[in-house]
């Protein structure tokens, strides 16, 4: 995942961590900090109405790909900031705390006069309309309405109460829903002309039944069995937090959470090994007693959050305080961050997901989304990546930014407060196709890196892999010596630099995303099947990717969009 200049809806607002503050963990417990943060772990979820919306000026991209919505000069995230510090009034009420009904929120419908409800909360977003980076249009979306669907289907995550705080107008009257039993009962009397009227009935949806749980012990070893019945369940869908005995184990199955929530009866080491039988989805996760040839009398104690089976989109995101281990110059503006982990955690990030990083600036916490990657293309890896234990993080650092000016000051021993991992990029895409082709514009690189460096260590891949890197000029591309050195290895790498403002040195490719330039960059037509085109970068340019792809003909299973 690049970092984006825009974004959708209030769900892009400002890229901001979302809703309240940290709540403190019970005692005890090894649950991470938490917010009211959301997430989607595997899936597109998105329903109508789409977003962005089909006129927003998020979609209205030329060829070049470089529309994207202009803000006016002191209309960035930091100018929303100091505003908002300014003491001015930006509730339009002069600061009163009114109780809104919905007939009252409808007629602020007008740019000039825009409110906005948001989990019974309403606020006036018209002062900001000149701050969203996705634009007036994709902000009037929710003028007028209760918008939580709205915002919820998008980035949950936001914290637009941080944001917003000084836009609160009051709060949204709630209405009582009206109970029509007395006139059910009329329309089934025998008086009916046809005679009673049945009572409609309304299937539940069924929910995935509870998986099943199960332990045993060997001298060495204890193992927690959990029957996830889940043919596409992997090793890093598992998440583990260890405080002294309290274990939680986090299970990622298809669009729910399953927890393991024990106080552990004897110690354990920290070394933590999960295995997953690809058939069934059976998932073993290991420990490591500390005593070996000690036998347990039990398992432990249940805990808190212990057989609890939920679903993804209601449950608040995770964050745990990383510290930084080492951080290294990729380019003029861009460093390579290794953050590790606390004791007792193992989170593997699956490839092509990325975390949340948040920071508070000015007083207000700010997100970003960032993918993780590789220390390295080329030489070897770092073993804790597979362990869990660290995360490598390359970040393109802006001048002006919100947050990276205070990621480019972190130095060794810092801490970091970094999210469970979010994304819904299927690995297993890329051991059904014969040709991966990305197209990466600038920091939209990172979700390729592990992309190709599974495609070609896997010696069971025959996988053709190649990369068309857009990028401003050379001093900008990324790890340009090791994708060179990679194209020389392997047969089945190529990689293509394309610049936009290339000087007089540069020999090669020039401009910008084409249609023309994708057709001549994907394998001939017969071989369509046998594709999978990824994409990302700035909003516009993966916007025309996918444009593109489609007038191409390629279906949905042959491409995927890296979108925060």
């Amino acid at each position: 995942m690049s970092q984006k200049p825009g974004c959708c809806f209030l769900g892009c607002l400002f890229q901001l961590c979302s809703s309240k503050s940290q709540e403190k963990s019970k005692k005890g417990s090894p649950t991470p900090s938490s917010s009211s943060l959301d997430f989607k772990m595997a899936g597109k979820d998105f329903l109508q109405p789409s977003f962005p919306a089909l006129n927003s000026q998020q979609r209205l991209s030329d060829a070049k790909g470089r529309n994207k919505v202009e803000l006016k000069p002191g209309r960035s995230l930091m100018d929303w900031i100091r505003l908002g510090r300014s003491g001015a009034d930006l509730t339009g009420v002069g600061g009163k705390v009114l109780e809104v009904d919905v007939e009252e929120l409808a007629k602020h419908n007008q740019k000039n006069d825009a409110w906005i409800a948001l989990r019974g909360k309403v606020y006036n977003i018209t002062p900001y309309m000149e701050y969203h980076p996705g634009g007036e249009e994709e902000l009037m979306r929710g003028a007028g309405i209760e918008g939580t669907q709205l915002f919820d289907e998008v980035h949950k995550w936001v914290n637009y109460e941080s944001m917003l705080e000084k836009c609160f107008v009051g709060k949204l009257k709630s209405t009582t829903p009206v109970h029509r039993r007395e006139s059910l009962a009329k329309t089934n009397s025998a008086d009916s002309k046809n005679g009673p009227v049945p009572t409609p009935s309304f299937k539940v949806p069924e929910s995935p039944s509870v998986p099943k749980f199960d332990w045993f012990q060997t001298k060495t070893n204890v193992t927690l069995v959990v029957y996830t019945k889940w043919k596409l369940m992997k090793p890093e869908f598992v998440v583990i937090d260890r405080q002294g005995n309290n274990f939680l184990a986090t299970l990622y199955i298809e669009d729910f959470i399953y927890y393991l929530h024990i106080e552990l009866a004897e110690a354990i080491s920290l070394n933590y090994e999960v295995k997953v039988n690809k058939d069934t989805g059976k998932t073993d996760i290991i420990l490591t007693k500390e005593k070996p040839e000690q036998q347990w009398p039990s398992l432990g104690k249940h805990l808190e959050k212990h057989n609890r089976h939920v679903k993804v989109k209601d449950q608040a995101i995770e964050y745990r305080t990383c510290c930084v281990e080492s951080v290294s110059q990729v380019t003029h503006d861009s460093k390579l961050l290794c953050l590790a982990l606390p004791e007792g955690t193992r989170m593997c990030v699956p490839v092509g997901h990325h975390v949340h990083i948040r920071h508070k600036v000015s007083g207000m916490e700010v997100v970003r989304s960032y993918t993780a990657v590789l220390p390295t293309l080329t030489g070897e890896q770092d073993v804790r990546v597979k362990a869990g234990t660290v995360i490598y993080l390359m970040i393109k650092i802006y001048k002006n930014g919100a947050l990276t000016p205070w990621i480019d000051s972190l130095k060794k021993g810092d801490p970091v407060e970094v999210s469970t991992f979010t994304g819904d990029f299927n690995e297993d895409r890329l051991s059904v196709c014969q040709n991966l082709v990305m197209f990466a514009a600038g920091t939209g690189f990172t979700p390729m890196v592990r992309l190709i460096h599974r495609s070609l260590e896997d010696p069971k891949s025959s996988l053709n892999v190649r990369l068309v890197f857009f990028n401003k000029k050379f001093e900008d591309i990324l790890w340009y010596d090791q994708l060179q050195s990679l194209a020389e290895k392997h047969d089945r790498f190529s990689c293509d630099y394309i610049l936009s403002e290339a000087d007089s040195n540069w020999s090669g490719k020039t401009g910008r995303i084409t249609l023309d330039l994708m057709k001549a960059s994907l394998p001939q037509q017969t071989e369509k099947s046998n594709l999978l085109t990824c994409a990302c970068g700035p909003t516009p340019f993966t916007n025309l990717v996918t444009q593109f792809s489609k007038e191409l003909g390629y279906s949905e299973r042959e491409y995927h969009a890296f979108q925060g």
